[in-house]
């Protein structure tokens, strides 16, 4: 195989054509530029000689020239073929003729032209050498590269117009920079964004566009630091306004011409898209208020709704128990007299329907705490406290779920009815339950002071329809009767009543959080004063089901005192009572329980009617018990004037309607009176009277 020199300025155009050589095992010598290859030339005697036309310094041309004239022969005799892509072969032809040039292959042509024109070379053998004169060499030379300058001046302006068009109608700005962040280019468009002239961002104006602490970081990447980054920058303008700016800047390196390393910045004036987000960002907040504030109305009316329904039902639901207590007694009072099988049967047909009417009890005192109206006893108290008195009841509600405890560090005290709240965790642990999975439960403090409790699942989750419906009351996804679908409810509506907030969140697989705040309470000295306290233990449920402090004492209930429920064995001692209630079945009943109890009772069917009775009845007056929610004056407003005319009357209220009574915080508003609650027993009702009564 043959020895070839292959002579190029630009070292890919040497490897392309050094590894094309060498699949067909020609050994090949490189050479840079034309004095390299001259040197090489009298060293290596190549065989042929494989040359650029266009080259600094001696270019092709000059090195045909210089080699016919060499005083080396072997070397003076070497097949040369020009291999360009800058010079067409009409243009070449007559200089490389003359020059004893033996082909002319553009490298636009099939690499197989240049390895047959090599074989050919080497067929032919070394050329004879006819010299041209210098001087019509010179002539030739100047000739070709003048025609040639021409030509490169002409497409170098016309790209430079076709950048200029590009650059100008461009719609982001563009700046050229060098690698020491100096711009020497500036289109008209960012000058525009940037409302400064271009002159001002030549040099390192342009750097203007760029947060402070950002302009370190794009001068080191125009270093070599790194090949592009992106920056935002909002750019105050002089008259107030702000525009937002999106920057991207890319790092150029050139590595035959180092002095072309720099970069270029593209900056695009995005304040319209920024703009456009914000409002859609803020039509979707507004959106999701609008939804909100949907839903609140949605269960503020079903919550009115629950809460009315329940207040008649109430009324109804007393005189029911109550004629079927009273026609209990009368049972057994007449046993004697009454065959034994039908006293049996008519007493266990009683007993169904007080049990029925036990079961309807506790169904209105669920949609009375959804609709925010039960009467409630609110004290302070820890809530990590009654969280482990609570481990056990939570434990049994969870069934074969694990339940983890992690209260937060110190105390976190809470102004709440315990039982209440006993409640609202004992349902939201059975839902997890169901759910599947493990329980955590864990309280925390807000940043704000409010305590934060969470009950936390690992189960199936929630779809979104499901979410959204959890707190509608008698909703529900358990195939179940009753009175399902009333625990997250009735949870919702103890929680808003207390003051704080129930949140749910929930992702199908992903399990359930619920989320309880309560306002917090700061930690003060001593038990506060209450005329029911009876312990400053906080209260968890007992097996009963009636309210315990942990020590297995009666839980303190301050503000609101309610009508204690022990059975009462003795009776009154003939005083007046004066009974006002709008529901006539419920006024009876309730004067018989007084009467039989051995007082002595006035009734009136609404305020007015009391009122004069107060008038014409001279006798004194021990006490007064009247409904809270009557038409025309109200409970509490006939309480204040009753007062005004008898000071020493002593006032019970019954209601199962907390709102007329209990201002937002729970506390109550007629502080030296009881409360009895809907529907009462007997027993309920008579320990209300006496407690007053007793009061000195």
């Amino acid at each position: 195989m043959a020895t070839v020199m292959v002579v190029d300025d630009v070292a890919a155009n040497r490897d392309i054509v050094r590894l094309l050589l060498g699949y067909r095992g020609h050994d090949v010598i490189e050479a840079h530029d034309g004095a390299d290859a001259l040197r090489l030339a009298h060293e290596h005697h190549p065989d042929v000689v494989v040359s650029d036309v266009l080259m600094p310094g001696i270019d092709g041309l000059e090195l045909v020239h210089r080699l016919r004239h060499d005083p080396d022969e072997v070397a003076a005799q070497a097949p040369v073929i020009f291999y360009t892509a800058n010079y067409l072969e009409p243009e070449t032809r007559p200089i490389a003729e003359a020059c004893g040039v033996s082909q002319v292959v553009l490298r636009s042509q099939s690499p197989d032209e240049l390895l047959d024109a090599v074989d050919a070379a080497l067929a032919e053998g070394p050329v004879s050498i006819d010299v041209v004169p210098s001087g019509d060499f010179a002539q030739a030379h100047v000739q070709a590269v003048n025609a040639k300058l021409i030509e490169k001046v002409r497409a170098l302006h016309h790209t430079e117009k076709r950048f200029e068009a590009m650059a100008v109608a461009s719609p982001v700005g563009i700046a050229l920079l060098d690698a020491d962040g100096e711009a020497d280019y500036i289109n008209p468009r960012l000058a525009e964004i940037m409302h400064t002239p271009i002159a001002a961002l030549l040099g390192r104006g342009w750097l203007n566009s760029l947060d402070a602490a950002d302009r370190r970081s794009a001068l080191d990447l125009l270093r070599g630091g790194a090949s592009e980054r992106r920056f935002t920058h909002c750019l105050e303008l002089p008259d107030g306004t702000s525009r937002y700016l999106r920057l991207q800047l890319r790092h150029i390196q050139d590595d035959e011409e180092a002095e072309l390393a720099g970069g270029v910045l593209m900056v695009d004036d995005v304040s319209d898209l920024v703009a456009a987000e914000e409002r859609l960002r803020d039509e979707s907040k507004r959106r999701q208020d609008e939804a909100r504030r949907r839903d609140a109305e949605r269960l503020d009316s079903l919550r009115r709704m629950a809460g009315g329904a329940a207040h008649d039902f109430n009324n109804i639901l007393g005189a029911i128990l109550g004629y079927t207590t009273l026609a209990l007694e009368s049972l057994d009072e007449a046993a004697d007299t009454l065959p034994p099988d039908l006293s049996a049967s008519l007493a266990a047909d009683l007993g169904q329907v007080i049990k029925g009417g036990e079961r309807a009890k506790a169904l209105t005192q669920q949609l009375l705490a959804f609709g925010r109206r039960e009467i409630t006893q609110p004290t302070t108290f820890d809530l990590n406290r009654l969280l482990r008195d609570l481990v056990g009841p939570l434990r049994d509600s969870a069934g074969t779920a694990a339940v983890t405890l992690q209260p937060g560090p110190g105390p976190a005290d809470v102004r709440a009815d315990p039982r209440q709240i006993s409640q609202v965790l004992v349902n939201l642990v059975s839902n997890s339950a169901d759910a599947g999975g493990t329980i955590t439960i864990s309280t925390a403090t807000s940043p704000s002071g409010d305590t934060v409790v969470t009950v936390r699942d690992t189960g199936r989750g929630m779809p979104a329809e499901v979410l959204e419906r959890a707190f509608e009351p008698f909703f529900t996804t358990k195939r179940s009767t009753g009175t399902a679908g009333l625990g997250l409810s009735t949870a919702h509506g103890i929680v808003s009543q207390a003051g704080g907030q129930l949140t749910l969140t929930s992702e199908e697989g992903a399990g359930t959080t619920a989320t309880i705040t309560l306002p917090g309470v700061r930690a003060t000295s001593g038990v506060e004063p209450g005329p029911a306290a009876a312990s400053a233990a906080p209260a968890v449920p007992h097996e009963s089901g009636v309210l315990a402090a942990s020590d297995g004492s009666p839980a303190r209930a301050e503000p609101v005192p309610v009508a204690p429920v022990p059975p009462v064995e003795g009776g009154g001692g003939g005083e007046t009572l004066l009974l006002v209630d709008d529901e006539a079945d419920l006024r009876e009943v309730t004067a018989r329980f007084l009467g039989g109890a051995g007082y002595r009772v006035l009734s009136a069917a609404d305020a007015a009617e009391a009122l004069n009775l107060l008038d014409r009845h001279h006798d004194p007056i021990a006490a007064m018990i009247t409904d809270v929610v009557m038409p025309g004056m109200n409970g509490r407003q006939l309480a204040r004037v009753a007062k005004q005319r008898r000071p020493e009357l002593r006032v019970v209220f019954v209601s199962g309607f907390a709102e007329a009574l209990i201002d937002e915080a729970g506390n109550n508003l007629e502080p030296d009176s009881m409360i009895v609650a809907k529907p009462y027993t007997r027993d309920q009702l008579l320990a209300g009277v006496q407690s007053v009564l007793r009061r000195t």
